[in-house]
């Protein structure tokens, strides 16, 4: 466990201050704070390092240590209190305040709550049922209040399976009777998630979103390989509702599960949808923050010469990684019924989006520009539950829901949730606006006040930072990772501690300078400094570590500017080429303040940086994995246009460079190279009109211009390499003896019974969850679902208990047929068909359909057996002749 200071003996934080380096030409002053170090730091810097020394600089990897007993939510920076709503609830997946201050809380079993604070303490603690559901609603998750005064009636949509429903309190009791079918009709699937995600547009427009027909087939292939996969079809789409919800049509395609709609201020619709690679190599293996747009496809499926050849995949605008997060709830960082914003004024318009399977809470900040949207991201908090939405209070505080239970699925809608509250309490915190990487050895990290310097004391030997392809702050925080192996191979890739040579400040006190050991390579890297001052909990508030984690990469752009007249200058760093998109990012860093007025005089600003233009407009594919097709190249075509003159040099490759007339604006076509960034150096005239630098890309394959995101930009001095072939996972060695042929004879056995409910390879039933997928994951998640199958819930097979009119009950997995019918399957694989009027109540179980103590009727060896069979994939056939195998 990290173990932090709180507060300097007050003497030696005045001894800091004493000492002040003096500045280079060009340059501020810097407050020191440990002199000895820096002068060590810098005669190396001039000296140089040997090979033999810089391989020594470099610590071996090690993996990630994560804290025994972390908080329950651990903010990432300072300033903020959380406390727990003192409410007995079920799982509750959507929350949001209506304009009488109560908040809504839309429960996963369909029943909706409104909580008010009765006593004034700031926390809602009074629970009034609005909606009873009654098991009209299945797995409702996407909820939208409506405004006041609203044409249909006062209260709120929702996204259920099988249809879009609002509800509404038809005689002002604040009570729902009355259920007002939006949406409904469309083709039903004998499982999946349905419709899910829910906005209200300020025409009185309702968007919602259609899961994709089938995650496990994503081009709904058939024996033959044949593709039936419709672009003309809902399934997998945002759909637009009439105002007058008399007509419906398709907005996009290529969504795969957007939990999570919402608009922002500027009335441009935004989803979050989730990572599809554990079914399709490419099928987006992030999850996603998309702009959505008017007829474009959004890369589930992706573009396939023979399955799909006629789409463009547009691209996300922002990737939540690393793979598995699960981003569900979204929300604008917006005043709500007048009040305040969420945290400092400067988050106003943000994204709050939370990843539900490793419980995480991030804050994105979107800039748009004239060819789409930039985005930053920031991870805000890490939580020990699931966690699924988050609204902005009134009061400016964040309510945040989480469910109980194991990823993916937790314990459904009888399980019992937890509602947060955030407050952005101690403002006069020093909140880390930024870092990044200054220059090979150098970080940086400004902050929107001055630092306390009683509180740097040992700064040097209390910063730590880490780097590697898949670190990210607050790591040790993590306690939730849902069972996949890619997860896992994530978690065994050695991690690198940077050095921490030597810790300083600038004058002004508010940005942190770090000297490093070398920081070369292009890939994530964390940062955890002590919490400068973060005040212990008050009673009621819950338990934080004092501490900051934040998270940079190599990213950016070196810029220098020079006054024509000689003189006045400033280098630095910028995120983006875009200078508009530059300043936008870097609002609230004291470093970055004087370049704006500056560029607007006479003078000459260049701009460093590489760009790496692979895939475009191609999906990733998930590490390890492989395309049925080799792509055909790319052809790149960068266009930079400035409000004054303008030089685009590149400094490596053969592109082909094209100016127009006025030396306005420049285009670069290419033809990029995997691994290989194209270094470029940009020089623009200023002071002549407004400063302005606007970049987009298009491709010969589509001519639409896109903006380029951060990640696309990197420090002229970050090395990339090609991605390494992904080792072999290591044999599990809990299967060594087992077979995969005898394993497949017990799955399809009637003793274990497994193909009754579930299928393998296009083989078995429909009642359970397709488990083809199970070489994706290890195998003690599995093993774990196999001798307790009710600790993790999958919420498209729960099991319900149906009551009939007639006095039947039935227990088991229902699924809608398309003419009303409903089947429900049993834990036996035996399938009842009802009528839907058949039916009086359906109230979801907690305990899975699945038999316990298979183990116990299988024994160790056959349970090895069809491990065996579900973890790894079949046996290449034998060559001729070759003798027969004994497995």
């Amino acid at each position: 466990m990290h173990r932090f200071r709180a507060s300097l003996p007050k003497m030696a934080a005045v001894a800091l201050l004493a000492s002040v380096l003096p500045a280079p030409a060009g340059m501020e002053k810097r407050a020191e704070v440990e002199p000895r170090v820096v002068h060590e730091y810098r005669s190396r810097k001039h000296t140089g390092l040997s090979g033999a020394a810089a391989a020594a600089d470099r610590p071996r990897g090690r993996l990630l240590q994560p804290l025994a007993n972390p908080p329950p939510v651990q903010m990432l920076v300072p300033g903020f209190v959380v406390r727990l709503l003192p409410v007995d609830l079920t799982n509750i997946n959507n929350v949001r305040y209506r304009p009488d201050g109560k908040l809504v809380a839309l429960a996963y079993n369909g029943n909706v709550y409104l909580l008010s604070d009765s006593d004034g303490d700031g926390l809602e603690d009074k629970v009034e049922l609005f909606w009873d559901n009654q098991g009209r609603l299945q797995a409702p998750i996407g909820m939208a209040l409506t405004p006041p005064a609203y044409r249909h009636g006062n209260g709120l949509f929702v996204a259920s399976k099988g249809k879009v429903s609002l509800l509404v309190d038809a005689d002002g009791d604040d009570r729902a009777d009355k259920e007002i079918i939006v949406a409904q009709g469309w083709k039903a699937l004998p499982h999946g998630v349905d419709a899910l995600g829910l906005a209200l547009d300020k025409d009185g427009s309702v968007y919602f979103g259609l899961g994709t027909a089938n995650f496990a087939n994503a081009y709904l292939l058939d024996k033959e390989g044949k593709a039936h996969y419709d672009l003309k079809g809902e399934r997998g789409t945002i759909i637009k509702v009439a105002p007058d919800f008399s007509r419906r049509e398709v907005v996009c395609t290529g969504i795969r599960f957007p939990v999570g709609l919402a608009f922002n201020r500027h009335g441009d619709l935004f989803a979050t949808d989730q990572e599809g690679a554990t079914w399709l190599p490419n099928g987006n293996p992030l999850d996603e923050l998309l702009h959505i747009q008017p007829g474009r496809h959004y890369g589930f499926p992706p573009r396939h010469p023979k399955h799909l050849p006629g789409v463009i995949d547009e691209p996300s605008v922002f990737d939540y990684g690393p793979q598995h997060q699960s981003t569900c709830g979204l929300v604008f960082n917006d005043p709500v019924n007048g009040g305040s914003v969420f945290g400092p004024a400067w988050w106003e318009g943000d994204a709050l989006v939370c990843g539900e399977s490793r419980g995480k809470l991030y804050r994105t900040r979107l800039v748009k520009t004239g060819t789409g949207y930039v985005a930053q991201t920031h991870l805000l908090a890490c939580l020990n539950m699931l966690t699924v939405d988050a609204c902005v209070a009134p009061q400016g505080d964040l309510v945040v829901s989480v469910h109980s239970g194991p990823p993916d699925w937790g314990t459904g809608p009888l399980g019992k949730g937890k509602l947060y509250k955030i407050t952005y309490r101690h403002k006069e915190s020093p909140q880390p606006v930024l870092a990044w990487a200054a220059g090979p050895r150098e970080v940086r990290i400004a902050f929107d006040r001055p630092l306390d310097p009683f509180r740097l004391q040992n700064l040097t030997k209390q910063v730590r930072i880490e780097y590697g392809p898949y670190v990210r702050p607050g790591d040790r925080f993590e306690v939730l990772r849902p069972p996949y192996a890619v997860v896992q191979q994530q978690q065994a890739t050695p991690r690198h501690d940077l050095a921490v040579l030597s810790a300083q400040m600038t004058a002004d006190r508010r940005t942190l300078i770090l000297a490093t050991g070398p920081q070369t390579e292009a890939v994530h890297y964390a940062i955890t400094l002590p919490g400068l001052g973060r005040p212990e909990p008050a009673a009621g508030e819950l338990p934080q570590h004092p501490a900051i984690d934040l998270g940079y990469d190599l990213g950016g752009v070196e810029a220098a500017w020079k006054a024509a007249a000689g003189g006045d200058s400033w280098t630095g760093w910028l995120p983006h080429a875009d200078l508009a998109v530059a300043r936008a990012l870097t609002a609230g860093s004291a470093e970055h303040e004087p370049l704006w007025p500056m560029i607007k005089r006479p003078g000459r600003l260049i701009l460093r940086t590489q760009l790496d233009l692979g895939n475009m407009l191609r999906p990733a594919v998930q590490p390890g994995s492989t395309l049925d097709y080799t792509p055909s190249p790319e052809q790149v075509t960068l266009t930079f246009r400035s409000a004054g003159p303008i030089r685009v040099k590149p400094l490596g490759g053969s592109p082909k460079v094209s100016a127009l007339p006025d030396d306005r604006q420049v285009q670069i076509s290419v033809t990029p190279k995997e691994g290989e960034p194209l270094p470029l150096q940009i020089e623009l005239e200023t002071g002549s009109g407004r400063p302005s630098l606007e970049v987009w890309f298009a491709t010969a394959e589509d001519e639409r211009p896109r903006a380029l995101p951060l990640r696309r930009f990197l420090v002229p001095w970050a090395m990339t390499k090609p991605r390494p072939a992904d080792a072999m996972a290591a044999p599990v060695p809990e299967l060594r003896g087992g077979s995969w042929a005898r394993g497949r004879e017990v799955f399809f056995s009637e003793l274990a019974g497994c193909f009754k409910c579930h299928q393998v390879r296009g083989q078995g039933g429909q009642i359970g969850p397709d488990l083809s997928n199970l070489v994706h994951r290890d195998y003690a998640s599995v093993l774990r679902d196999i001798t307790d199958p009710s600790a993790a819930l999958n919420p498209d097979y729960l099991s319900y208990v149906v009551g009939l009119k007639d006095g039947r009950v039935l227990t088991g997995v229902p699924r809608t047929l398309s003419d009303g019918q409903v089947v429900i399957g049993d834990i036996t694989g035996k399938e009842v068909t009802v009528s839907r009027e058949q039916i009086d109540v359906m109230d979801p179980s907690p305990v899975s359909t699945m038999p316990r103590d298979l183990d116990k009727v299988l024994g160790p060896e056959k349970l090895r057996d069809l491990l065996m069979f579900l973890l790894t994939e079949p046996p290449a056939p034998a060559p001729p002749g070759s003798p027969p195998s004994r497995h």
